[in-house]
């Protein structure tokens, strides 16, 4: 088959599944939903492994900070945004540019400091450099995701310093199947007047299996209550204005298992339109093309448990167009690829571990008269080793990483090349005090090489309202990672609650520059050209930032609860946070994320379910230099639900939710435009989840 007849059969099934399909039930993002979203109390959820940890790793048995999110608490809560979809979890945060531009952020940490990545391999988009840049995936398509923080990271290197969030999907089984199974979902909304849906069928027969899966959904601009600029009664109201969102995307996959093992391969696009609230004149044309391997090899050589092997090709395209002449004022280009081998050794003095390789590759070109970054070629390889033993009561986990970055930026740039060499280790240990108690201490030091936009930024960056300058004589930067934390793990109440602290020697970061001495930061022109003066402190379009290095430090508190009395149809569940971000002698960190607490409580009873959820987050007021306060709000969202089982045996479950219910006019004080572009409103949502 010709590539271009693939691609085109492709981006028809998400229309396919429009047509079969009864999904999400969000058309709208979630600003901070809540860790409290249900989980039905009665399913009896299978052991949690964390895919993305060398050795799978249960959930239950590691003392490192992390969590999963899956089942029926992932379909409550999937929102056109992963940052939208995770920002109920404990720590995790919306970086909040819209509906469908929303990433995560994770103890503070957000940009570069954040890794994303699809079943473990980088998913090479440009999500990272500027907060308008939607992730180049859509949370319809996934199982499972896993979220990783602080020392946990370390088989992911510096791109995850501060956290990675792992999409898992099915498009590879890496089990037999036997027959056919399907499930689909579809919803409307009356926030955006948006609907969505999503289908995907898995076949398998003596060990070979294939699957193929396709979604699509559509959205207006949304509605949200109030003015859209805070302190301009003039601005949109209503609707927000530019806020609307198209995506397709469709996948295949096939995979051989057998007694050696397991080997598959798969495909995928996604196809993007989203607009720009903050410029209503904008929007983002975004394309990625992905293929990815999977194998996994049991007892290779003697000596070895398993021989697994990833690796992704990625081809990313977006172009930001100025609407209505249609002109291209900054194009991206992305060429990725990544492998990994990861070989899990018998156990030797005790220690069952595994050793790494890993291999990534990016080309990046950017074009345009927008263009702030040089085109790019980044280089990165590393070896790491994992391990775990038992002494006594203690479980040990252990951690080593060396890692090489090379950064070429195009010649004509003026600016050289850069090359890196780093450490991280980590060392863990679980401690039991009691029955059902468990105490645990997490240690890392960690690297990060400094990304293009810190090294060769030279230009205005619309997004962001700046004009950045780059430093080529950035050197990595280097953290000292402590996690504290203890847990009840029986019972009908369990519980964790946990602490850390991140210290670093060399925090990269845009400092406000102040060239002329007027004691003001310095406001510039689009040609950087300063346009203030002390007596005229409010001119100029953008502020001028210069990438530099300081001494930082952050730390945390994050808690959850949950309570599921016996014989009771009903589950309590709760969560708390707050997040705290300084550089030393220079006050705080912009974005921080303000104190939150989350109540919810679940009920499930024959074929009835539902969840009633409640969060409140705290004004900000905690903020840095050239910052406003940010209001909080009381967030409230509620779902009931009916199962209903078919002759067939497939089943079909009807639902009813509402998001924002009490219509609360909520700001992301983590985000560049919580001032312009506020979060929806009051919606109302149906729609049917259905397997086979």
């Amino acid at each position: 088959m010709k590539a271009s007849n693939s691609r085109a059969s492709l981006r028809a099934l998400p229309f396919v599944a429009l047509l079969i399909a009864p999904t999400s039930p969000n058309a709208q993002p979630q600003p901070e939903a809540g860790g409290t979203s249900a989980t039905v109390a009665a399913e009896t959820l299978p052991e949690v492994t964390i895919t993305a940890s060398p050795l799978q790793t249960p959930l239950v048995d590691t003392a490192q900070p992390a969590s999963v999110l899956t089942g029926a608490r992932l379909k409550q809560r999937t929102a056109p945004s992963l940052g939208a979809t995770l920002a109920g979890e404990p720590g995790v945060h919306d970086s909040g540019f819209g509906l469908s531009a929303g990433r995560p952020v994770i103890r503070g940490f957000d940009g570069p400091r954040v890794g994303i990545a699809r079943n473990g391999l980088d998913l090479f988009d440009v999500s990272a450099s500027s907060p308008d840049h939607a992730v180049a995936d859509d949370p319809l398509t996934l199982r499972s995701v896993e979220i990783l923080r602080g020392p946990a990271t370390l088989p992911y290197g510096g791109s995850a310093i501060g956290g990675l969030v792992n999409l898992v999907g099915d498009e590879i089984p890496v089990s037999r199947l036997d027959g056919l199974s399907g499930e689909a979902q579809a919803s409307v909304d009356s926030g955006a007047t948006g609907r969505q849906a999503a289908a995907a069928l898995r076949a398998g027969k003596d060990g070979w299996n294939w699957t193929v899966s396709g979604f699509a959904r559509r959205s207006e601009d949304y509605r949200f209550p109030g003015v859209a600029v805070v302190g301009d009664p003039t601005s949109a109201s209503g609707r927000l204005p530019n806020s609307a969102t198209r995506a397709r995307g469709a996948s295949v996959g096939a995979s051989r298992v057998a007694d050696w093992g397991m080997l598959g391969m798969s495909h995928s696009s996604y196809d993007s339109r989203y607009g720009i609230p903050a410029e209503e004149d904008v929007f983002i044309r975004m394309s990625r093309e992905r293929s990815e391997l999977l194998g996994e090899f049991d007892t290779p050589i003697p000596g070895l448990e398993m021989l697994r092997l990833k690796y992704a090709d990625s081809r990313y395209r977006h172009d930001e167009v100025e609407a209505p002449g249609g002109e291209v004022g900054t194009s991206f280009r992305s060429r990725g690829r990544e492998a990994r081998i990861e070989l899990l050794h018998a156990p030797v003095a005790g220690l069952r571990g595994a050793f790494g390789l890993q291999w990534r590759e990016r080309s990046l070109r950017v074009s345009g008269e927008e263009a702030y970054l040089p085109d790019n070629d980044d280089t990165m390889r590393a070896l790491f080793w994992v391990a775990e033993r038992r002494i006594g009561k203690v479980r040990l986990e252990l951690g080593a990483r060396h890692e090489s970055t090379r950064l070429r930026p195009d010649g004509d740039w003026g600016s050289p090349g850069r090359d890196f060499s780093m450490n991280s280790l980590s060392v863990a240990a679980t401690l039991p005090l009691r029955t059902g108690y468990e105490a645990s201490i997490v240690l890392g030091l960690a690297a990060r090489a400094p990304v293009a936009d810190e090294l060769y930024a030279n230009g205005p960056h619309a997004a962001t309202g700046t004009f950045e300058i780059g430093n080529p004589g950035l050197p990595h930067e280097r953290s000292t990672n402590l996690d504290l934390s203890l847990r009840k793990t029986e019972g009908i109440l369990r519980w964790k609650a946990g602490v850390y602290a991140n210290r670093f020697g060399d925090y990269l970061y845009g400092r406000a520059s102040d060239l002329n001495g007027d004691g003001l930061a310095d406001r510039v022109d689009e040609t950087g050209a300063i346009a203030n003066a002390a007596l005229s402190p409010g001119a100029g379009e953008l502020l001028r930032i210069e990438y530099d290095r300081a001494k930082a430090r952050f730390h945390g508190v994050e808690a959850e609860v949950v309570l599921k009395p016996e014989g009771s149809a009903l589950q309590w569940r709760a969560f708390a946070d707050v997040a705290r971000g300084r550089i030393e002698d220079g006050g705080n960190l912009p974005r921080m994320a303000p104190a939150r607490v989350g109540l919810g409580a679940e009920w499930a009873q024959g074929d009835w379910s539902g969840f009633v959820n409640w969060l409140s987050v705290r004004r900000q007021e905690r903020i840095a230099a050239l910052e406003t306060p940010t209001d909080g709000y009381q967030r409230l969202d509620a779902e009931i639900a009916r199962r209903i089982r078919l002759p067939s045996g497939a089943e079909a479950t009807l639902f009813l939710q509402g998001r924002n219910l009490l219509d609360a006019p909520i700001r992301l004080h983590t985000s560049f435009v919580k001032d312009s572009v506020p979060m929806p409103g009051r919606s109302l949502v149906a729609g049917v989840r259905a397997r086979f």
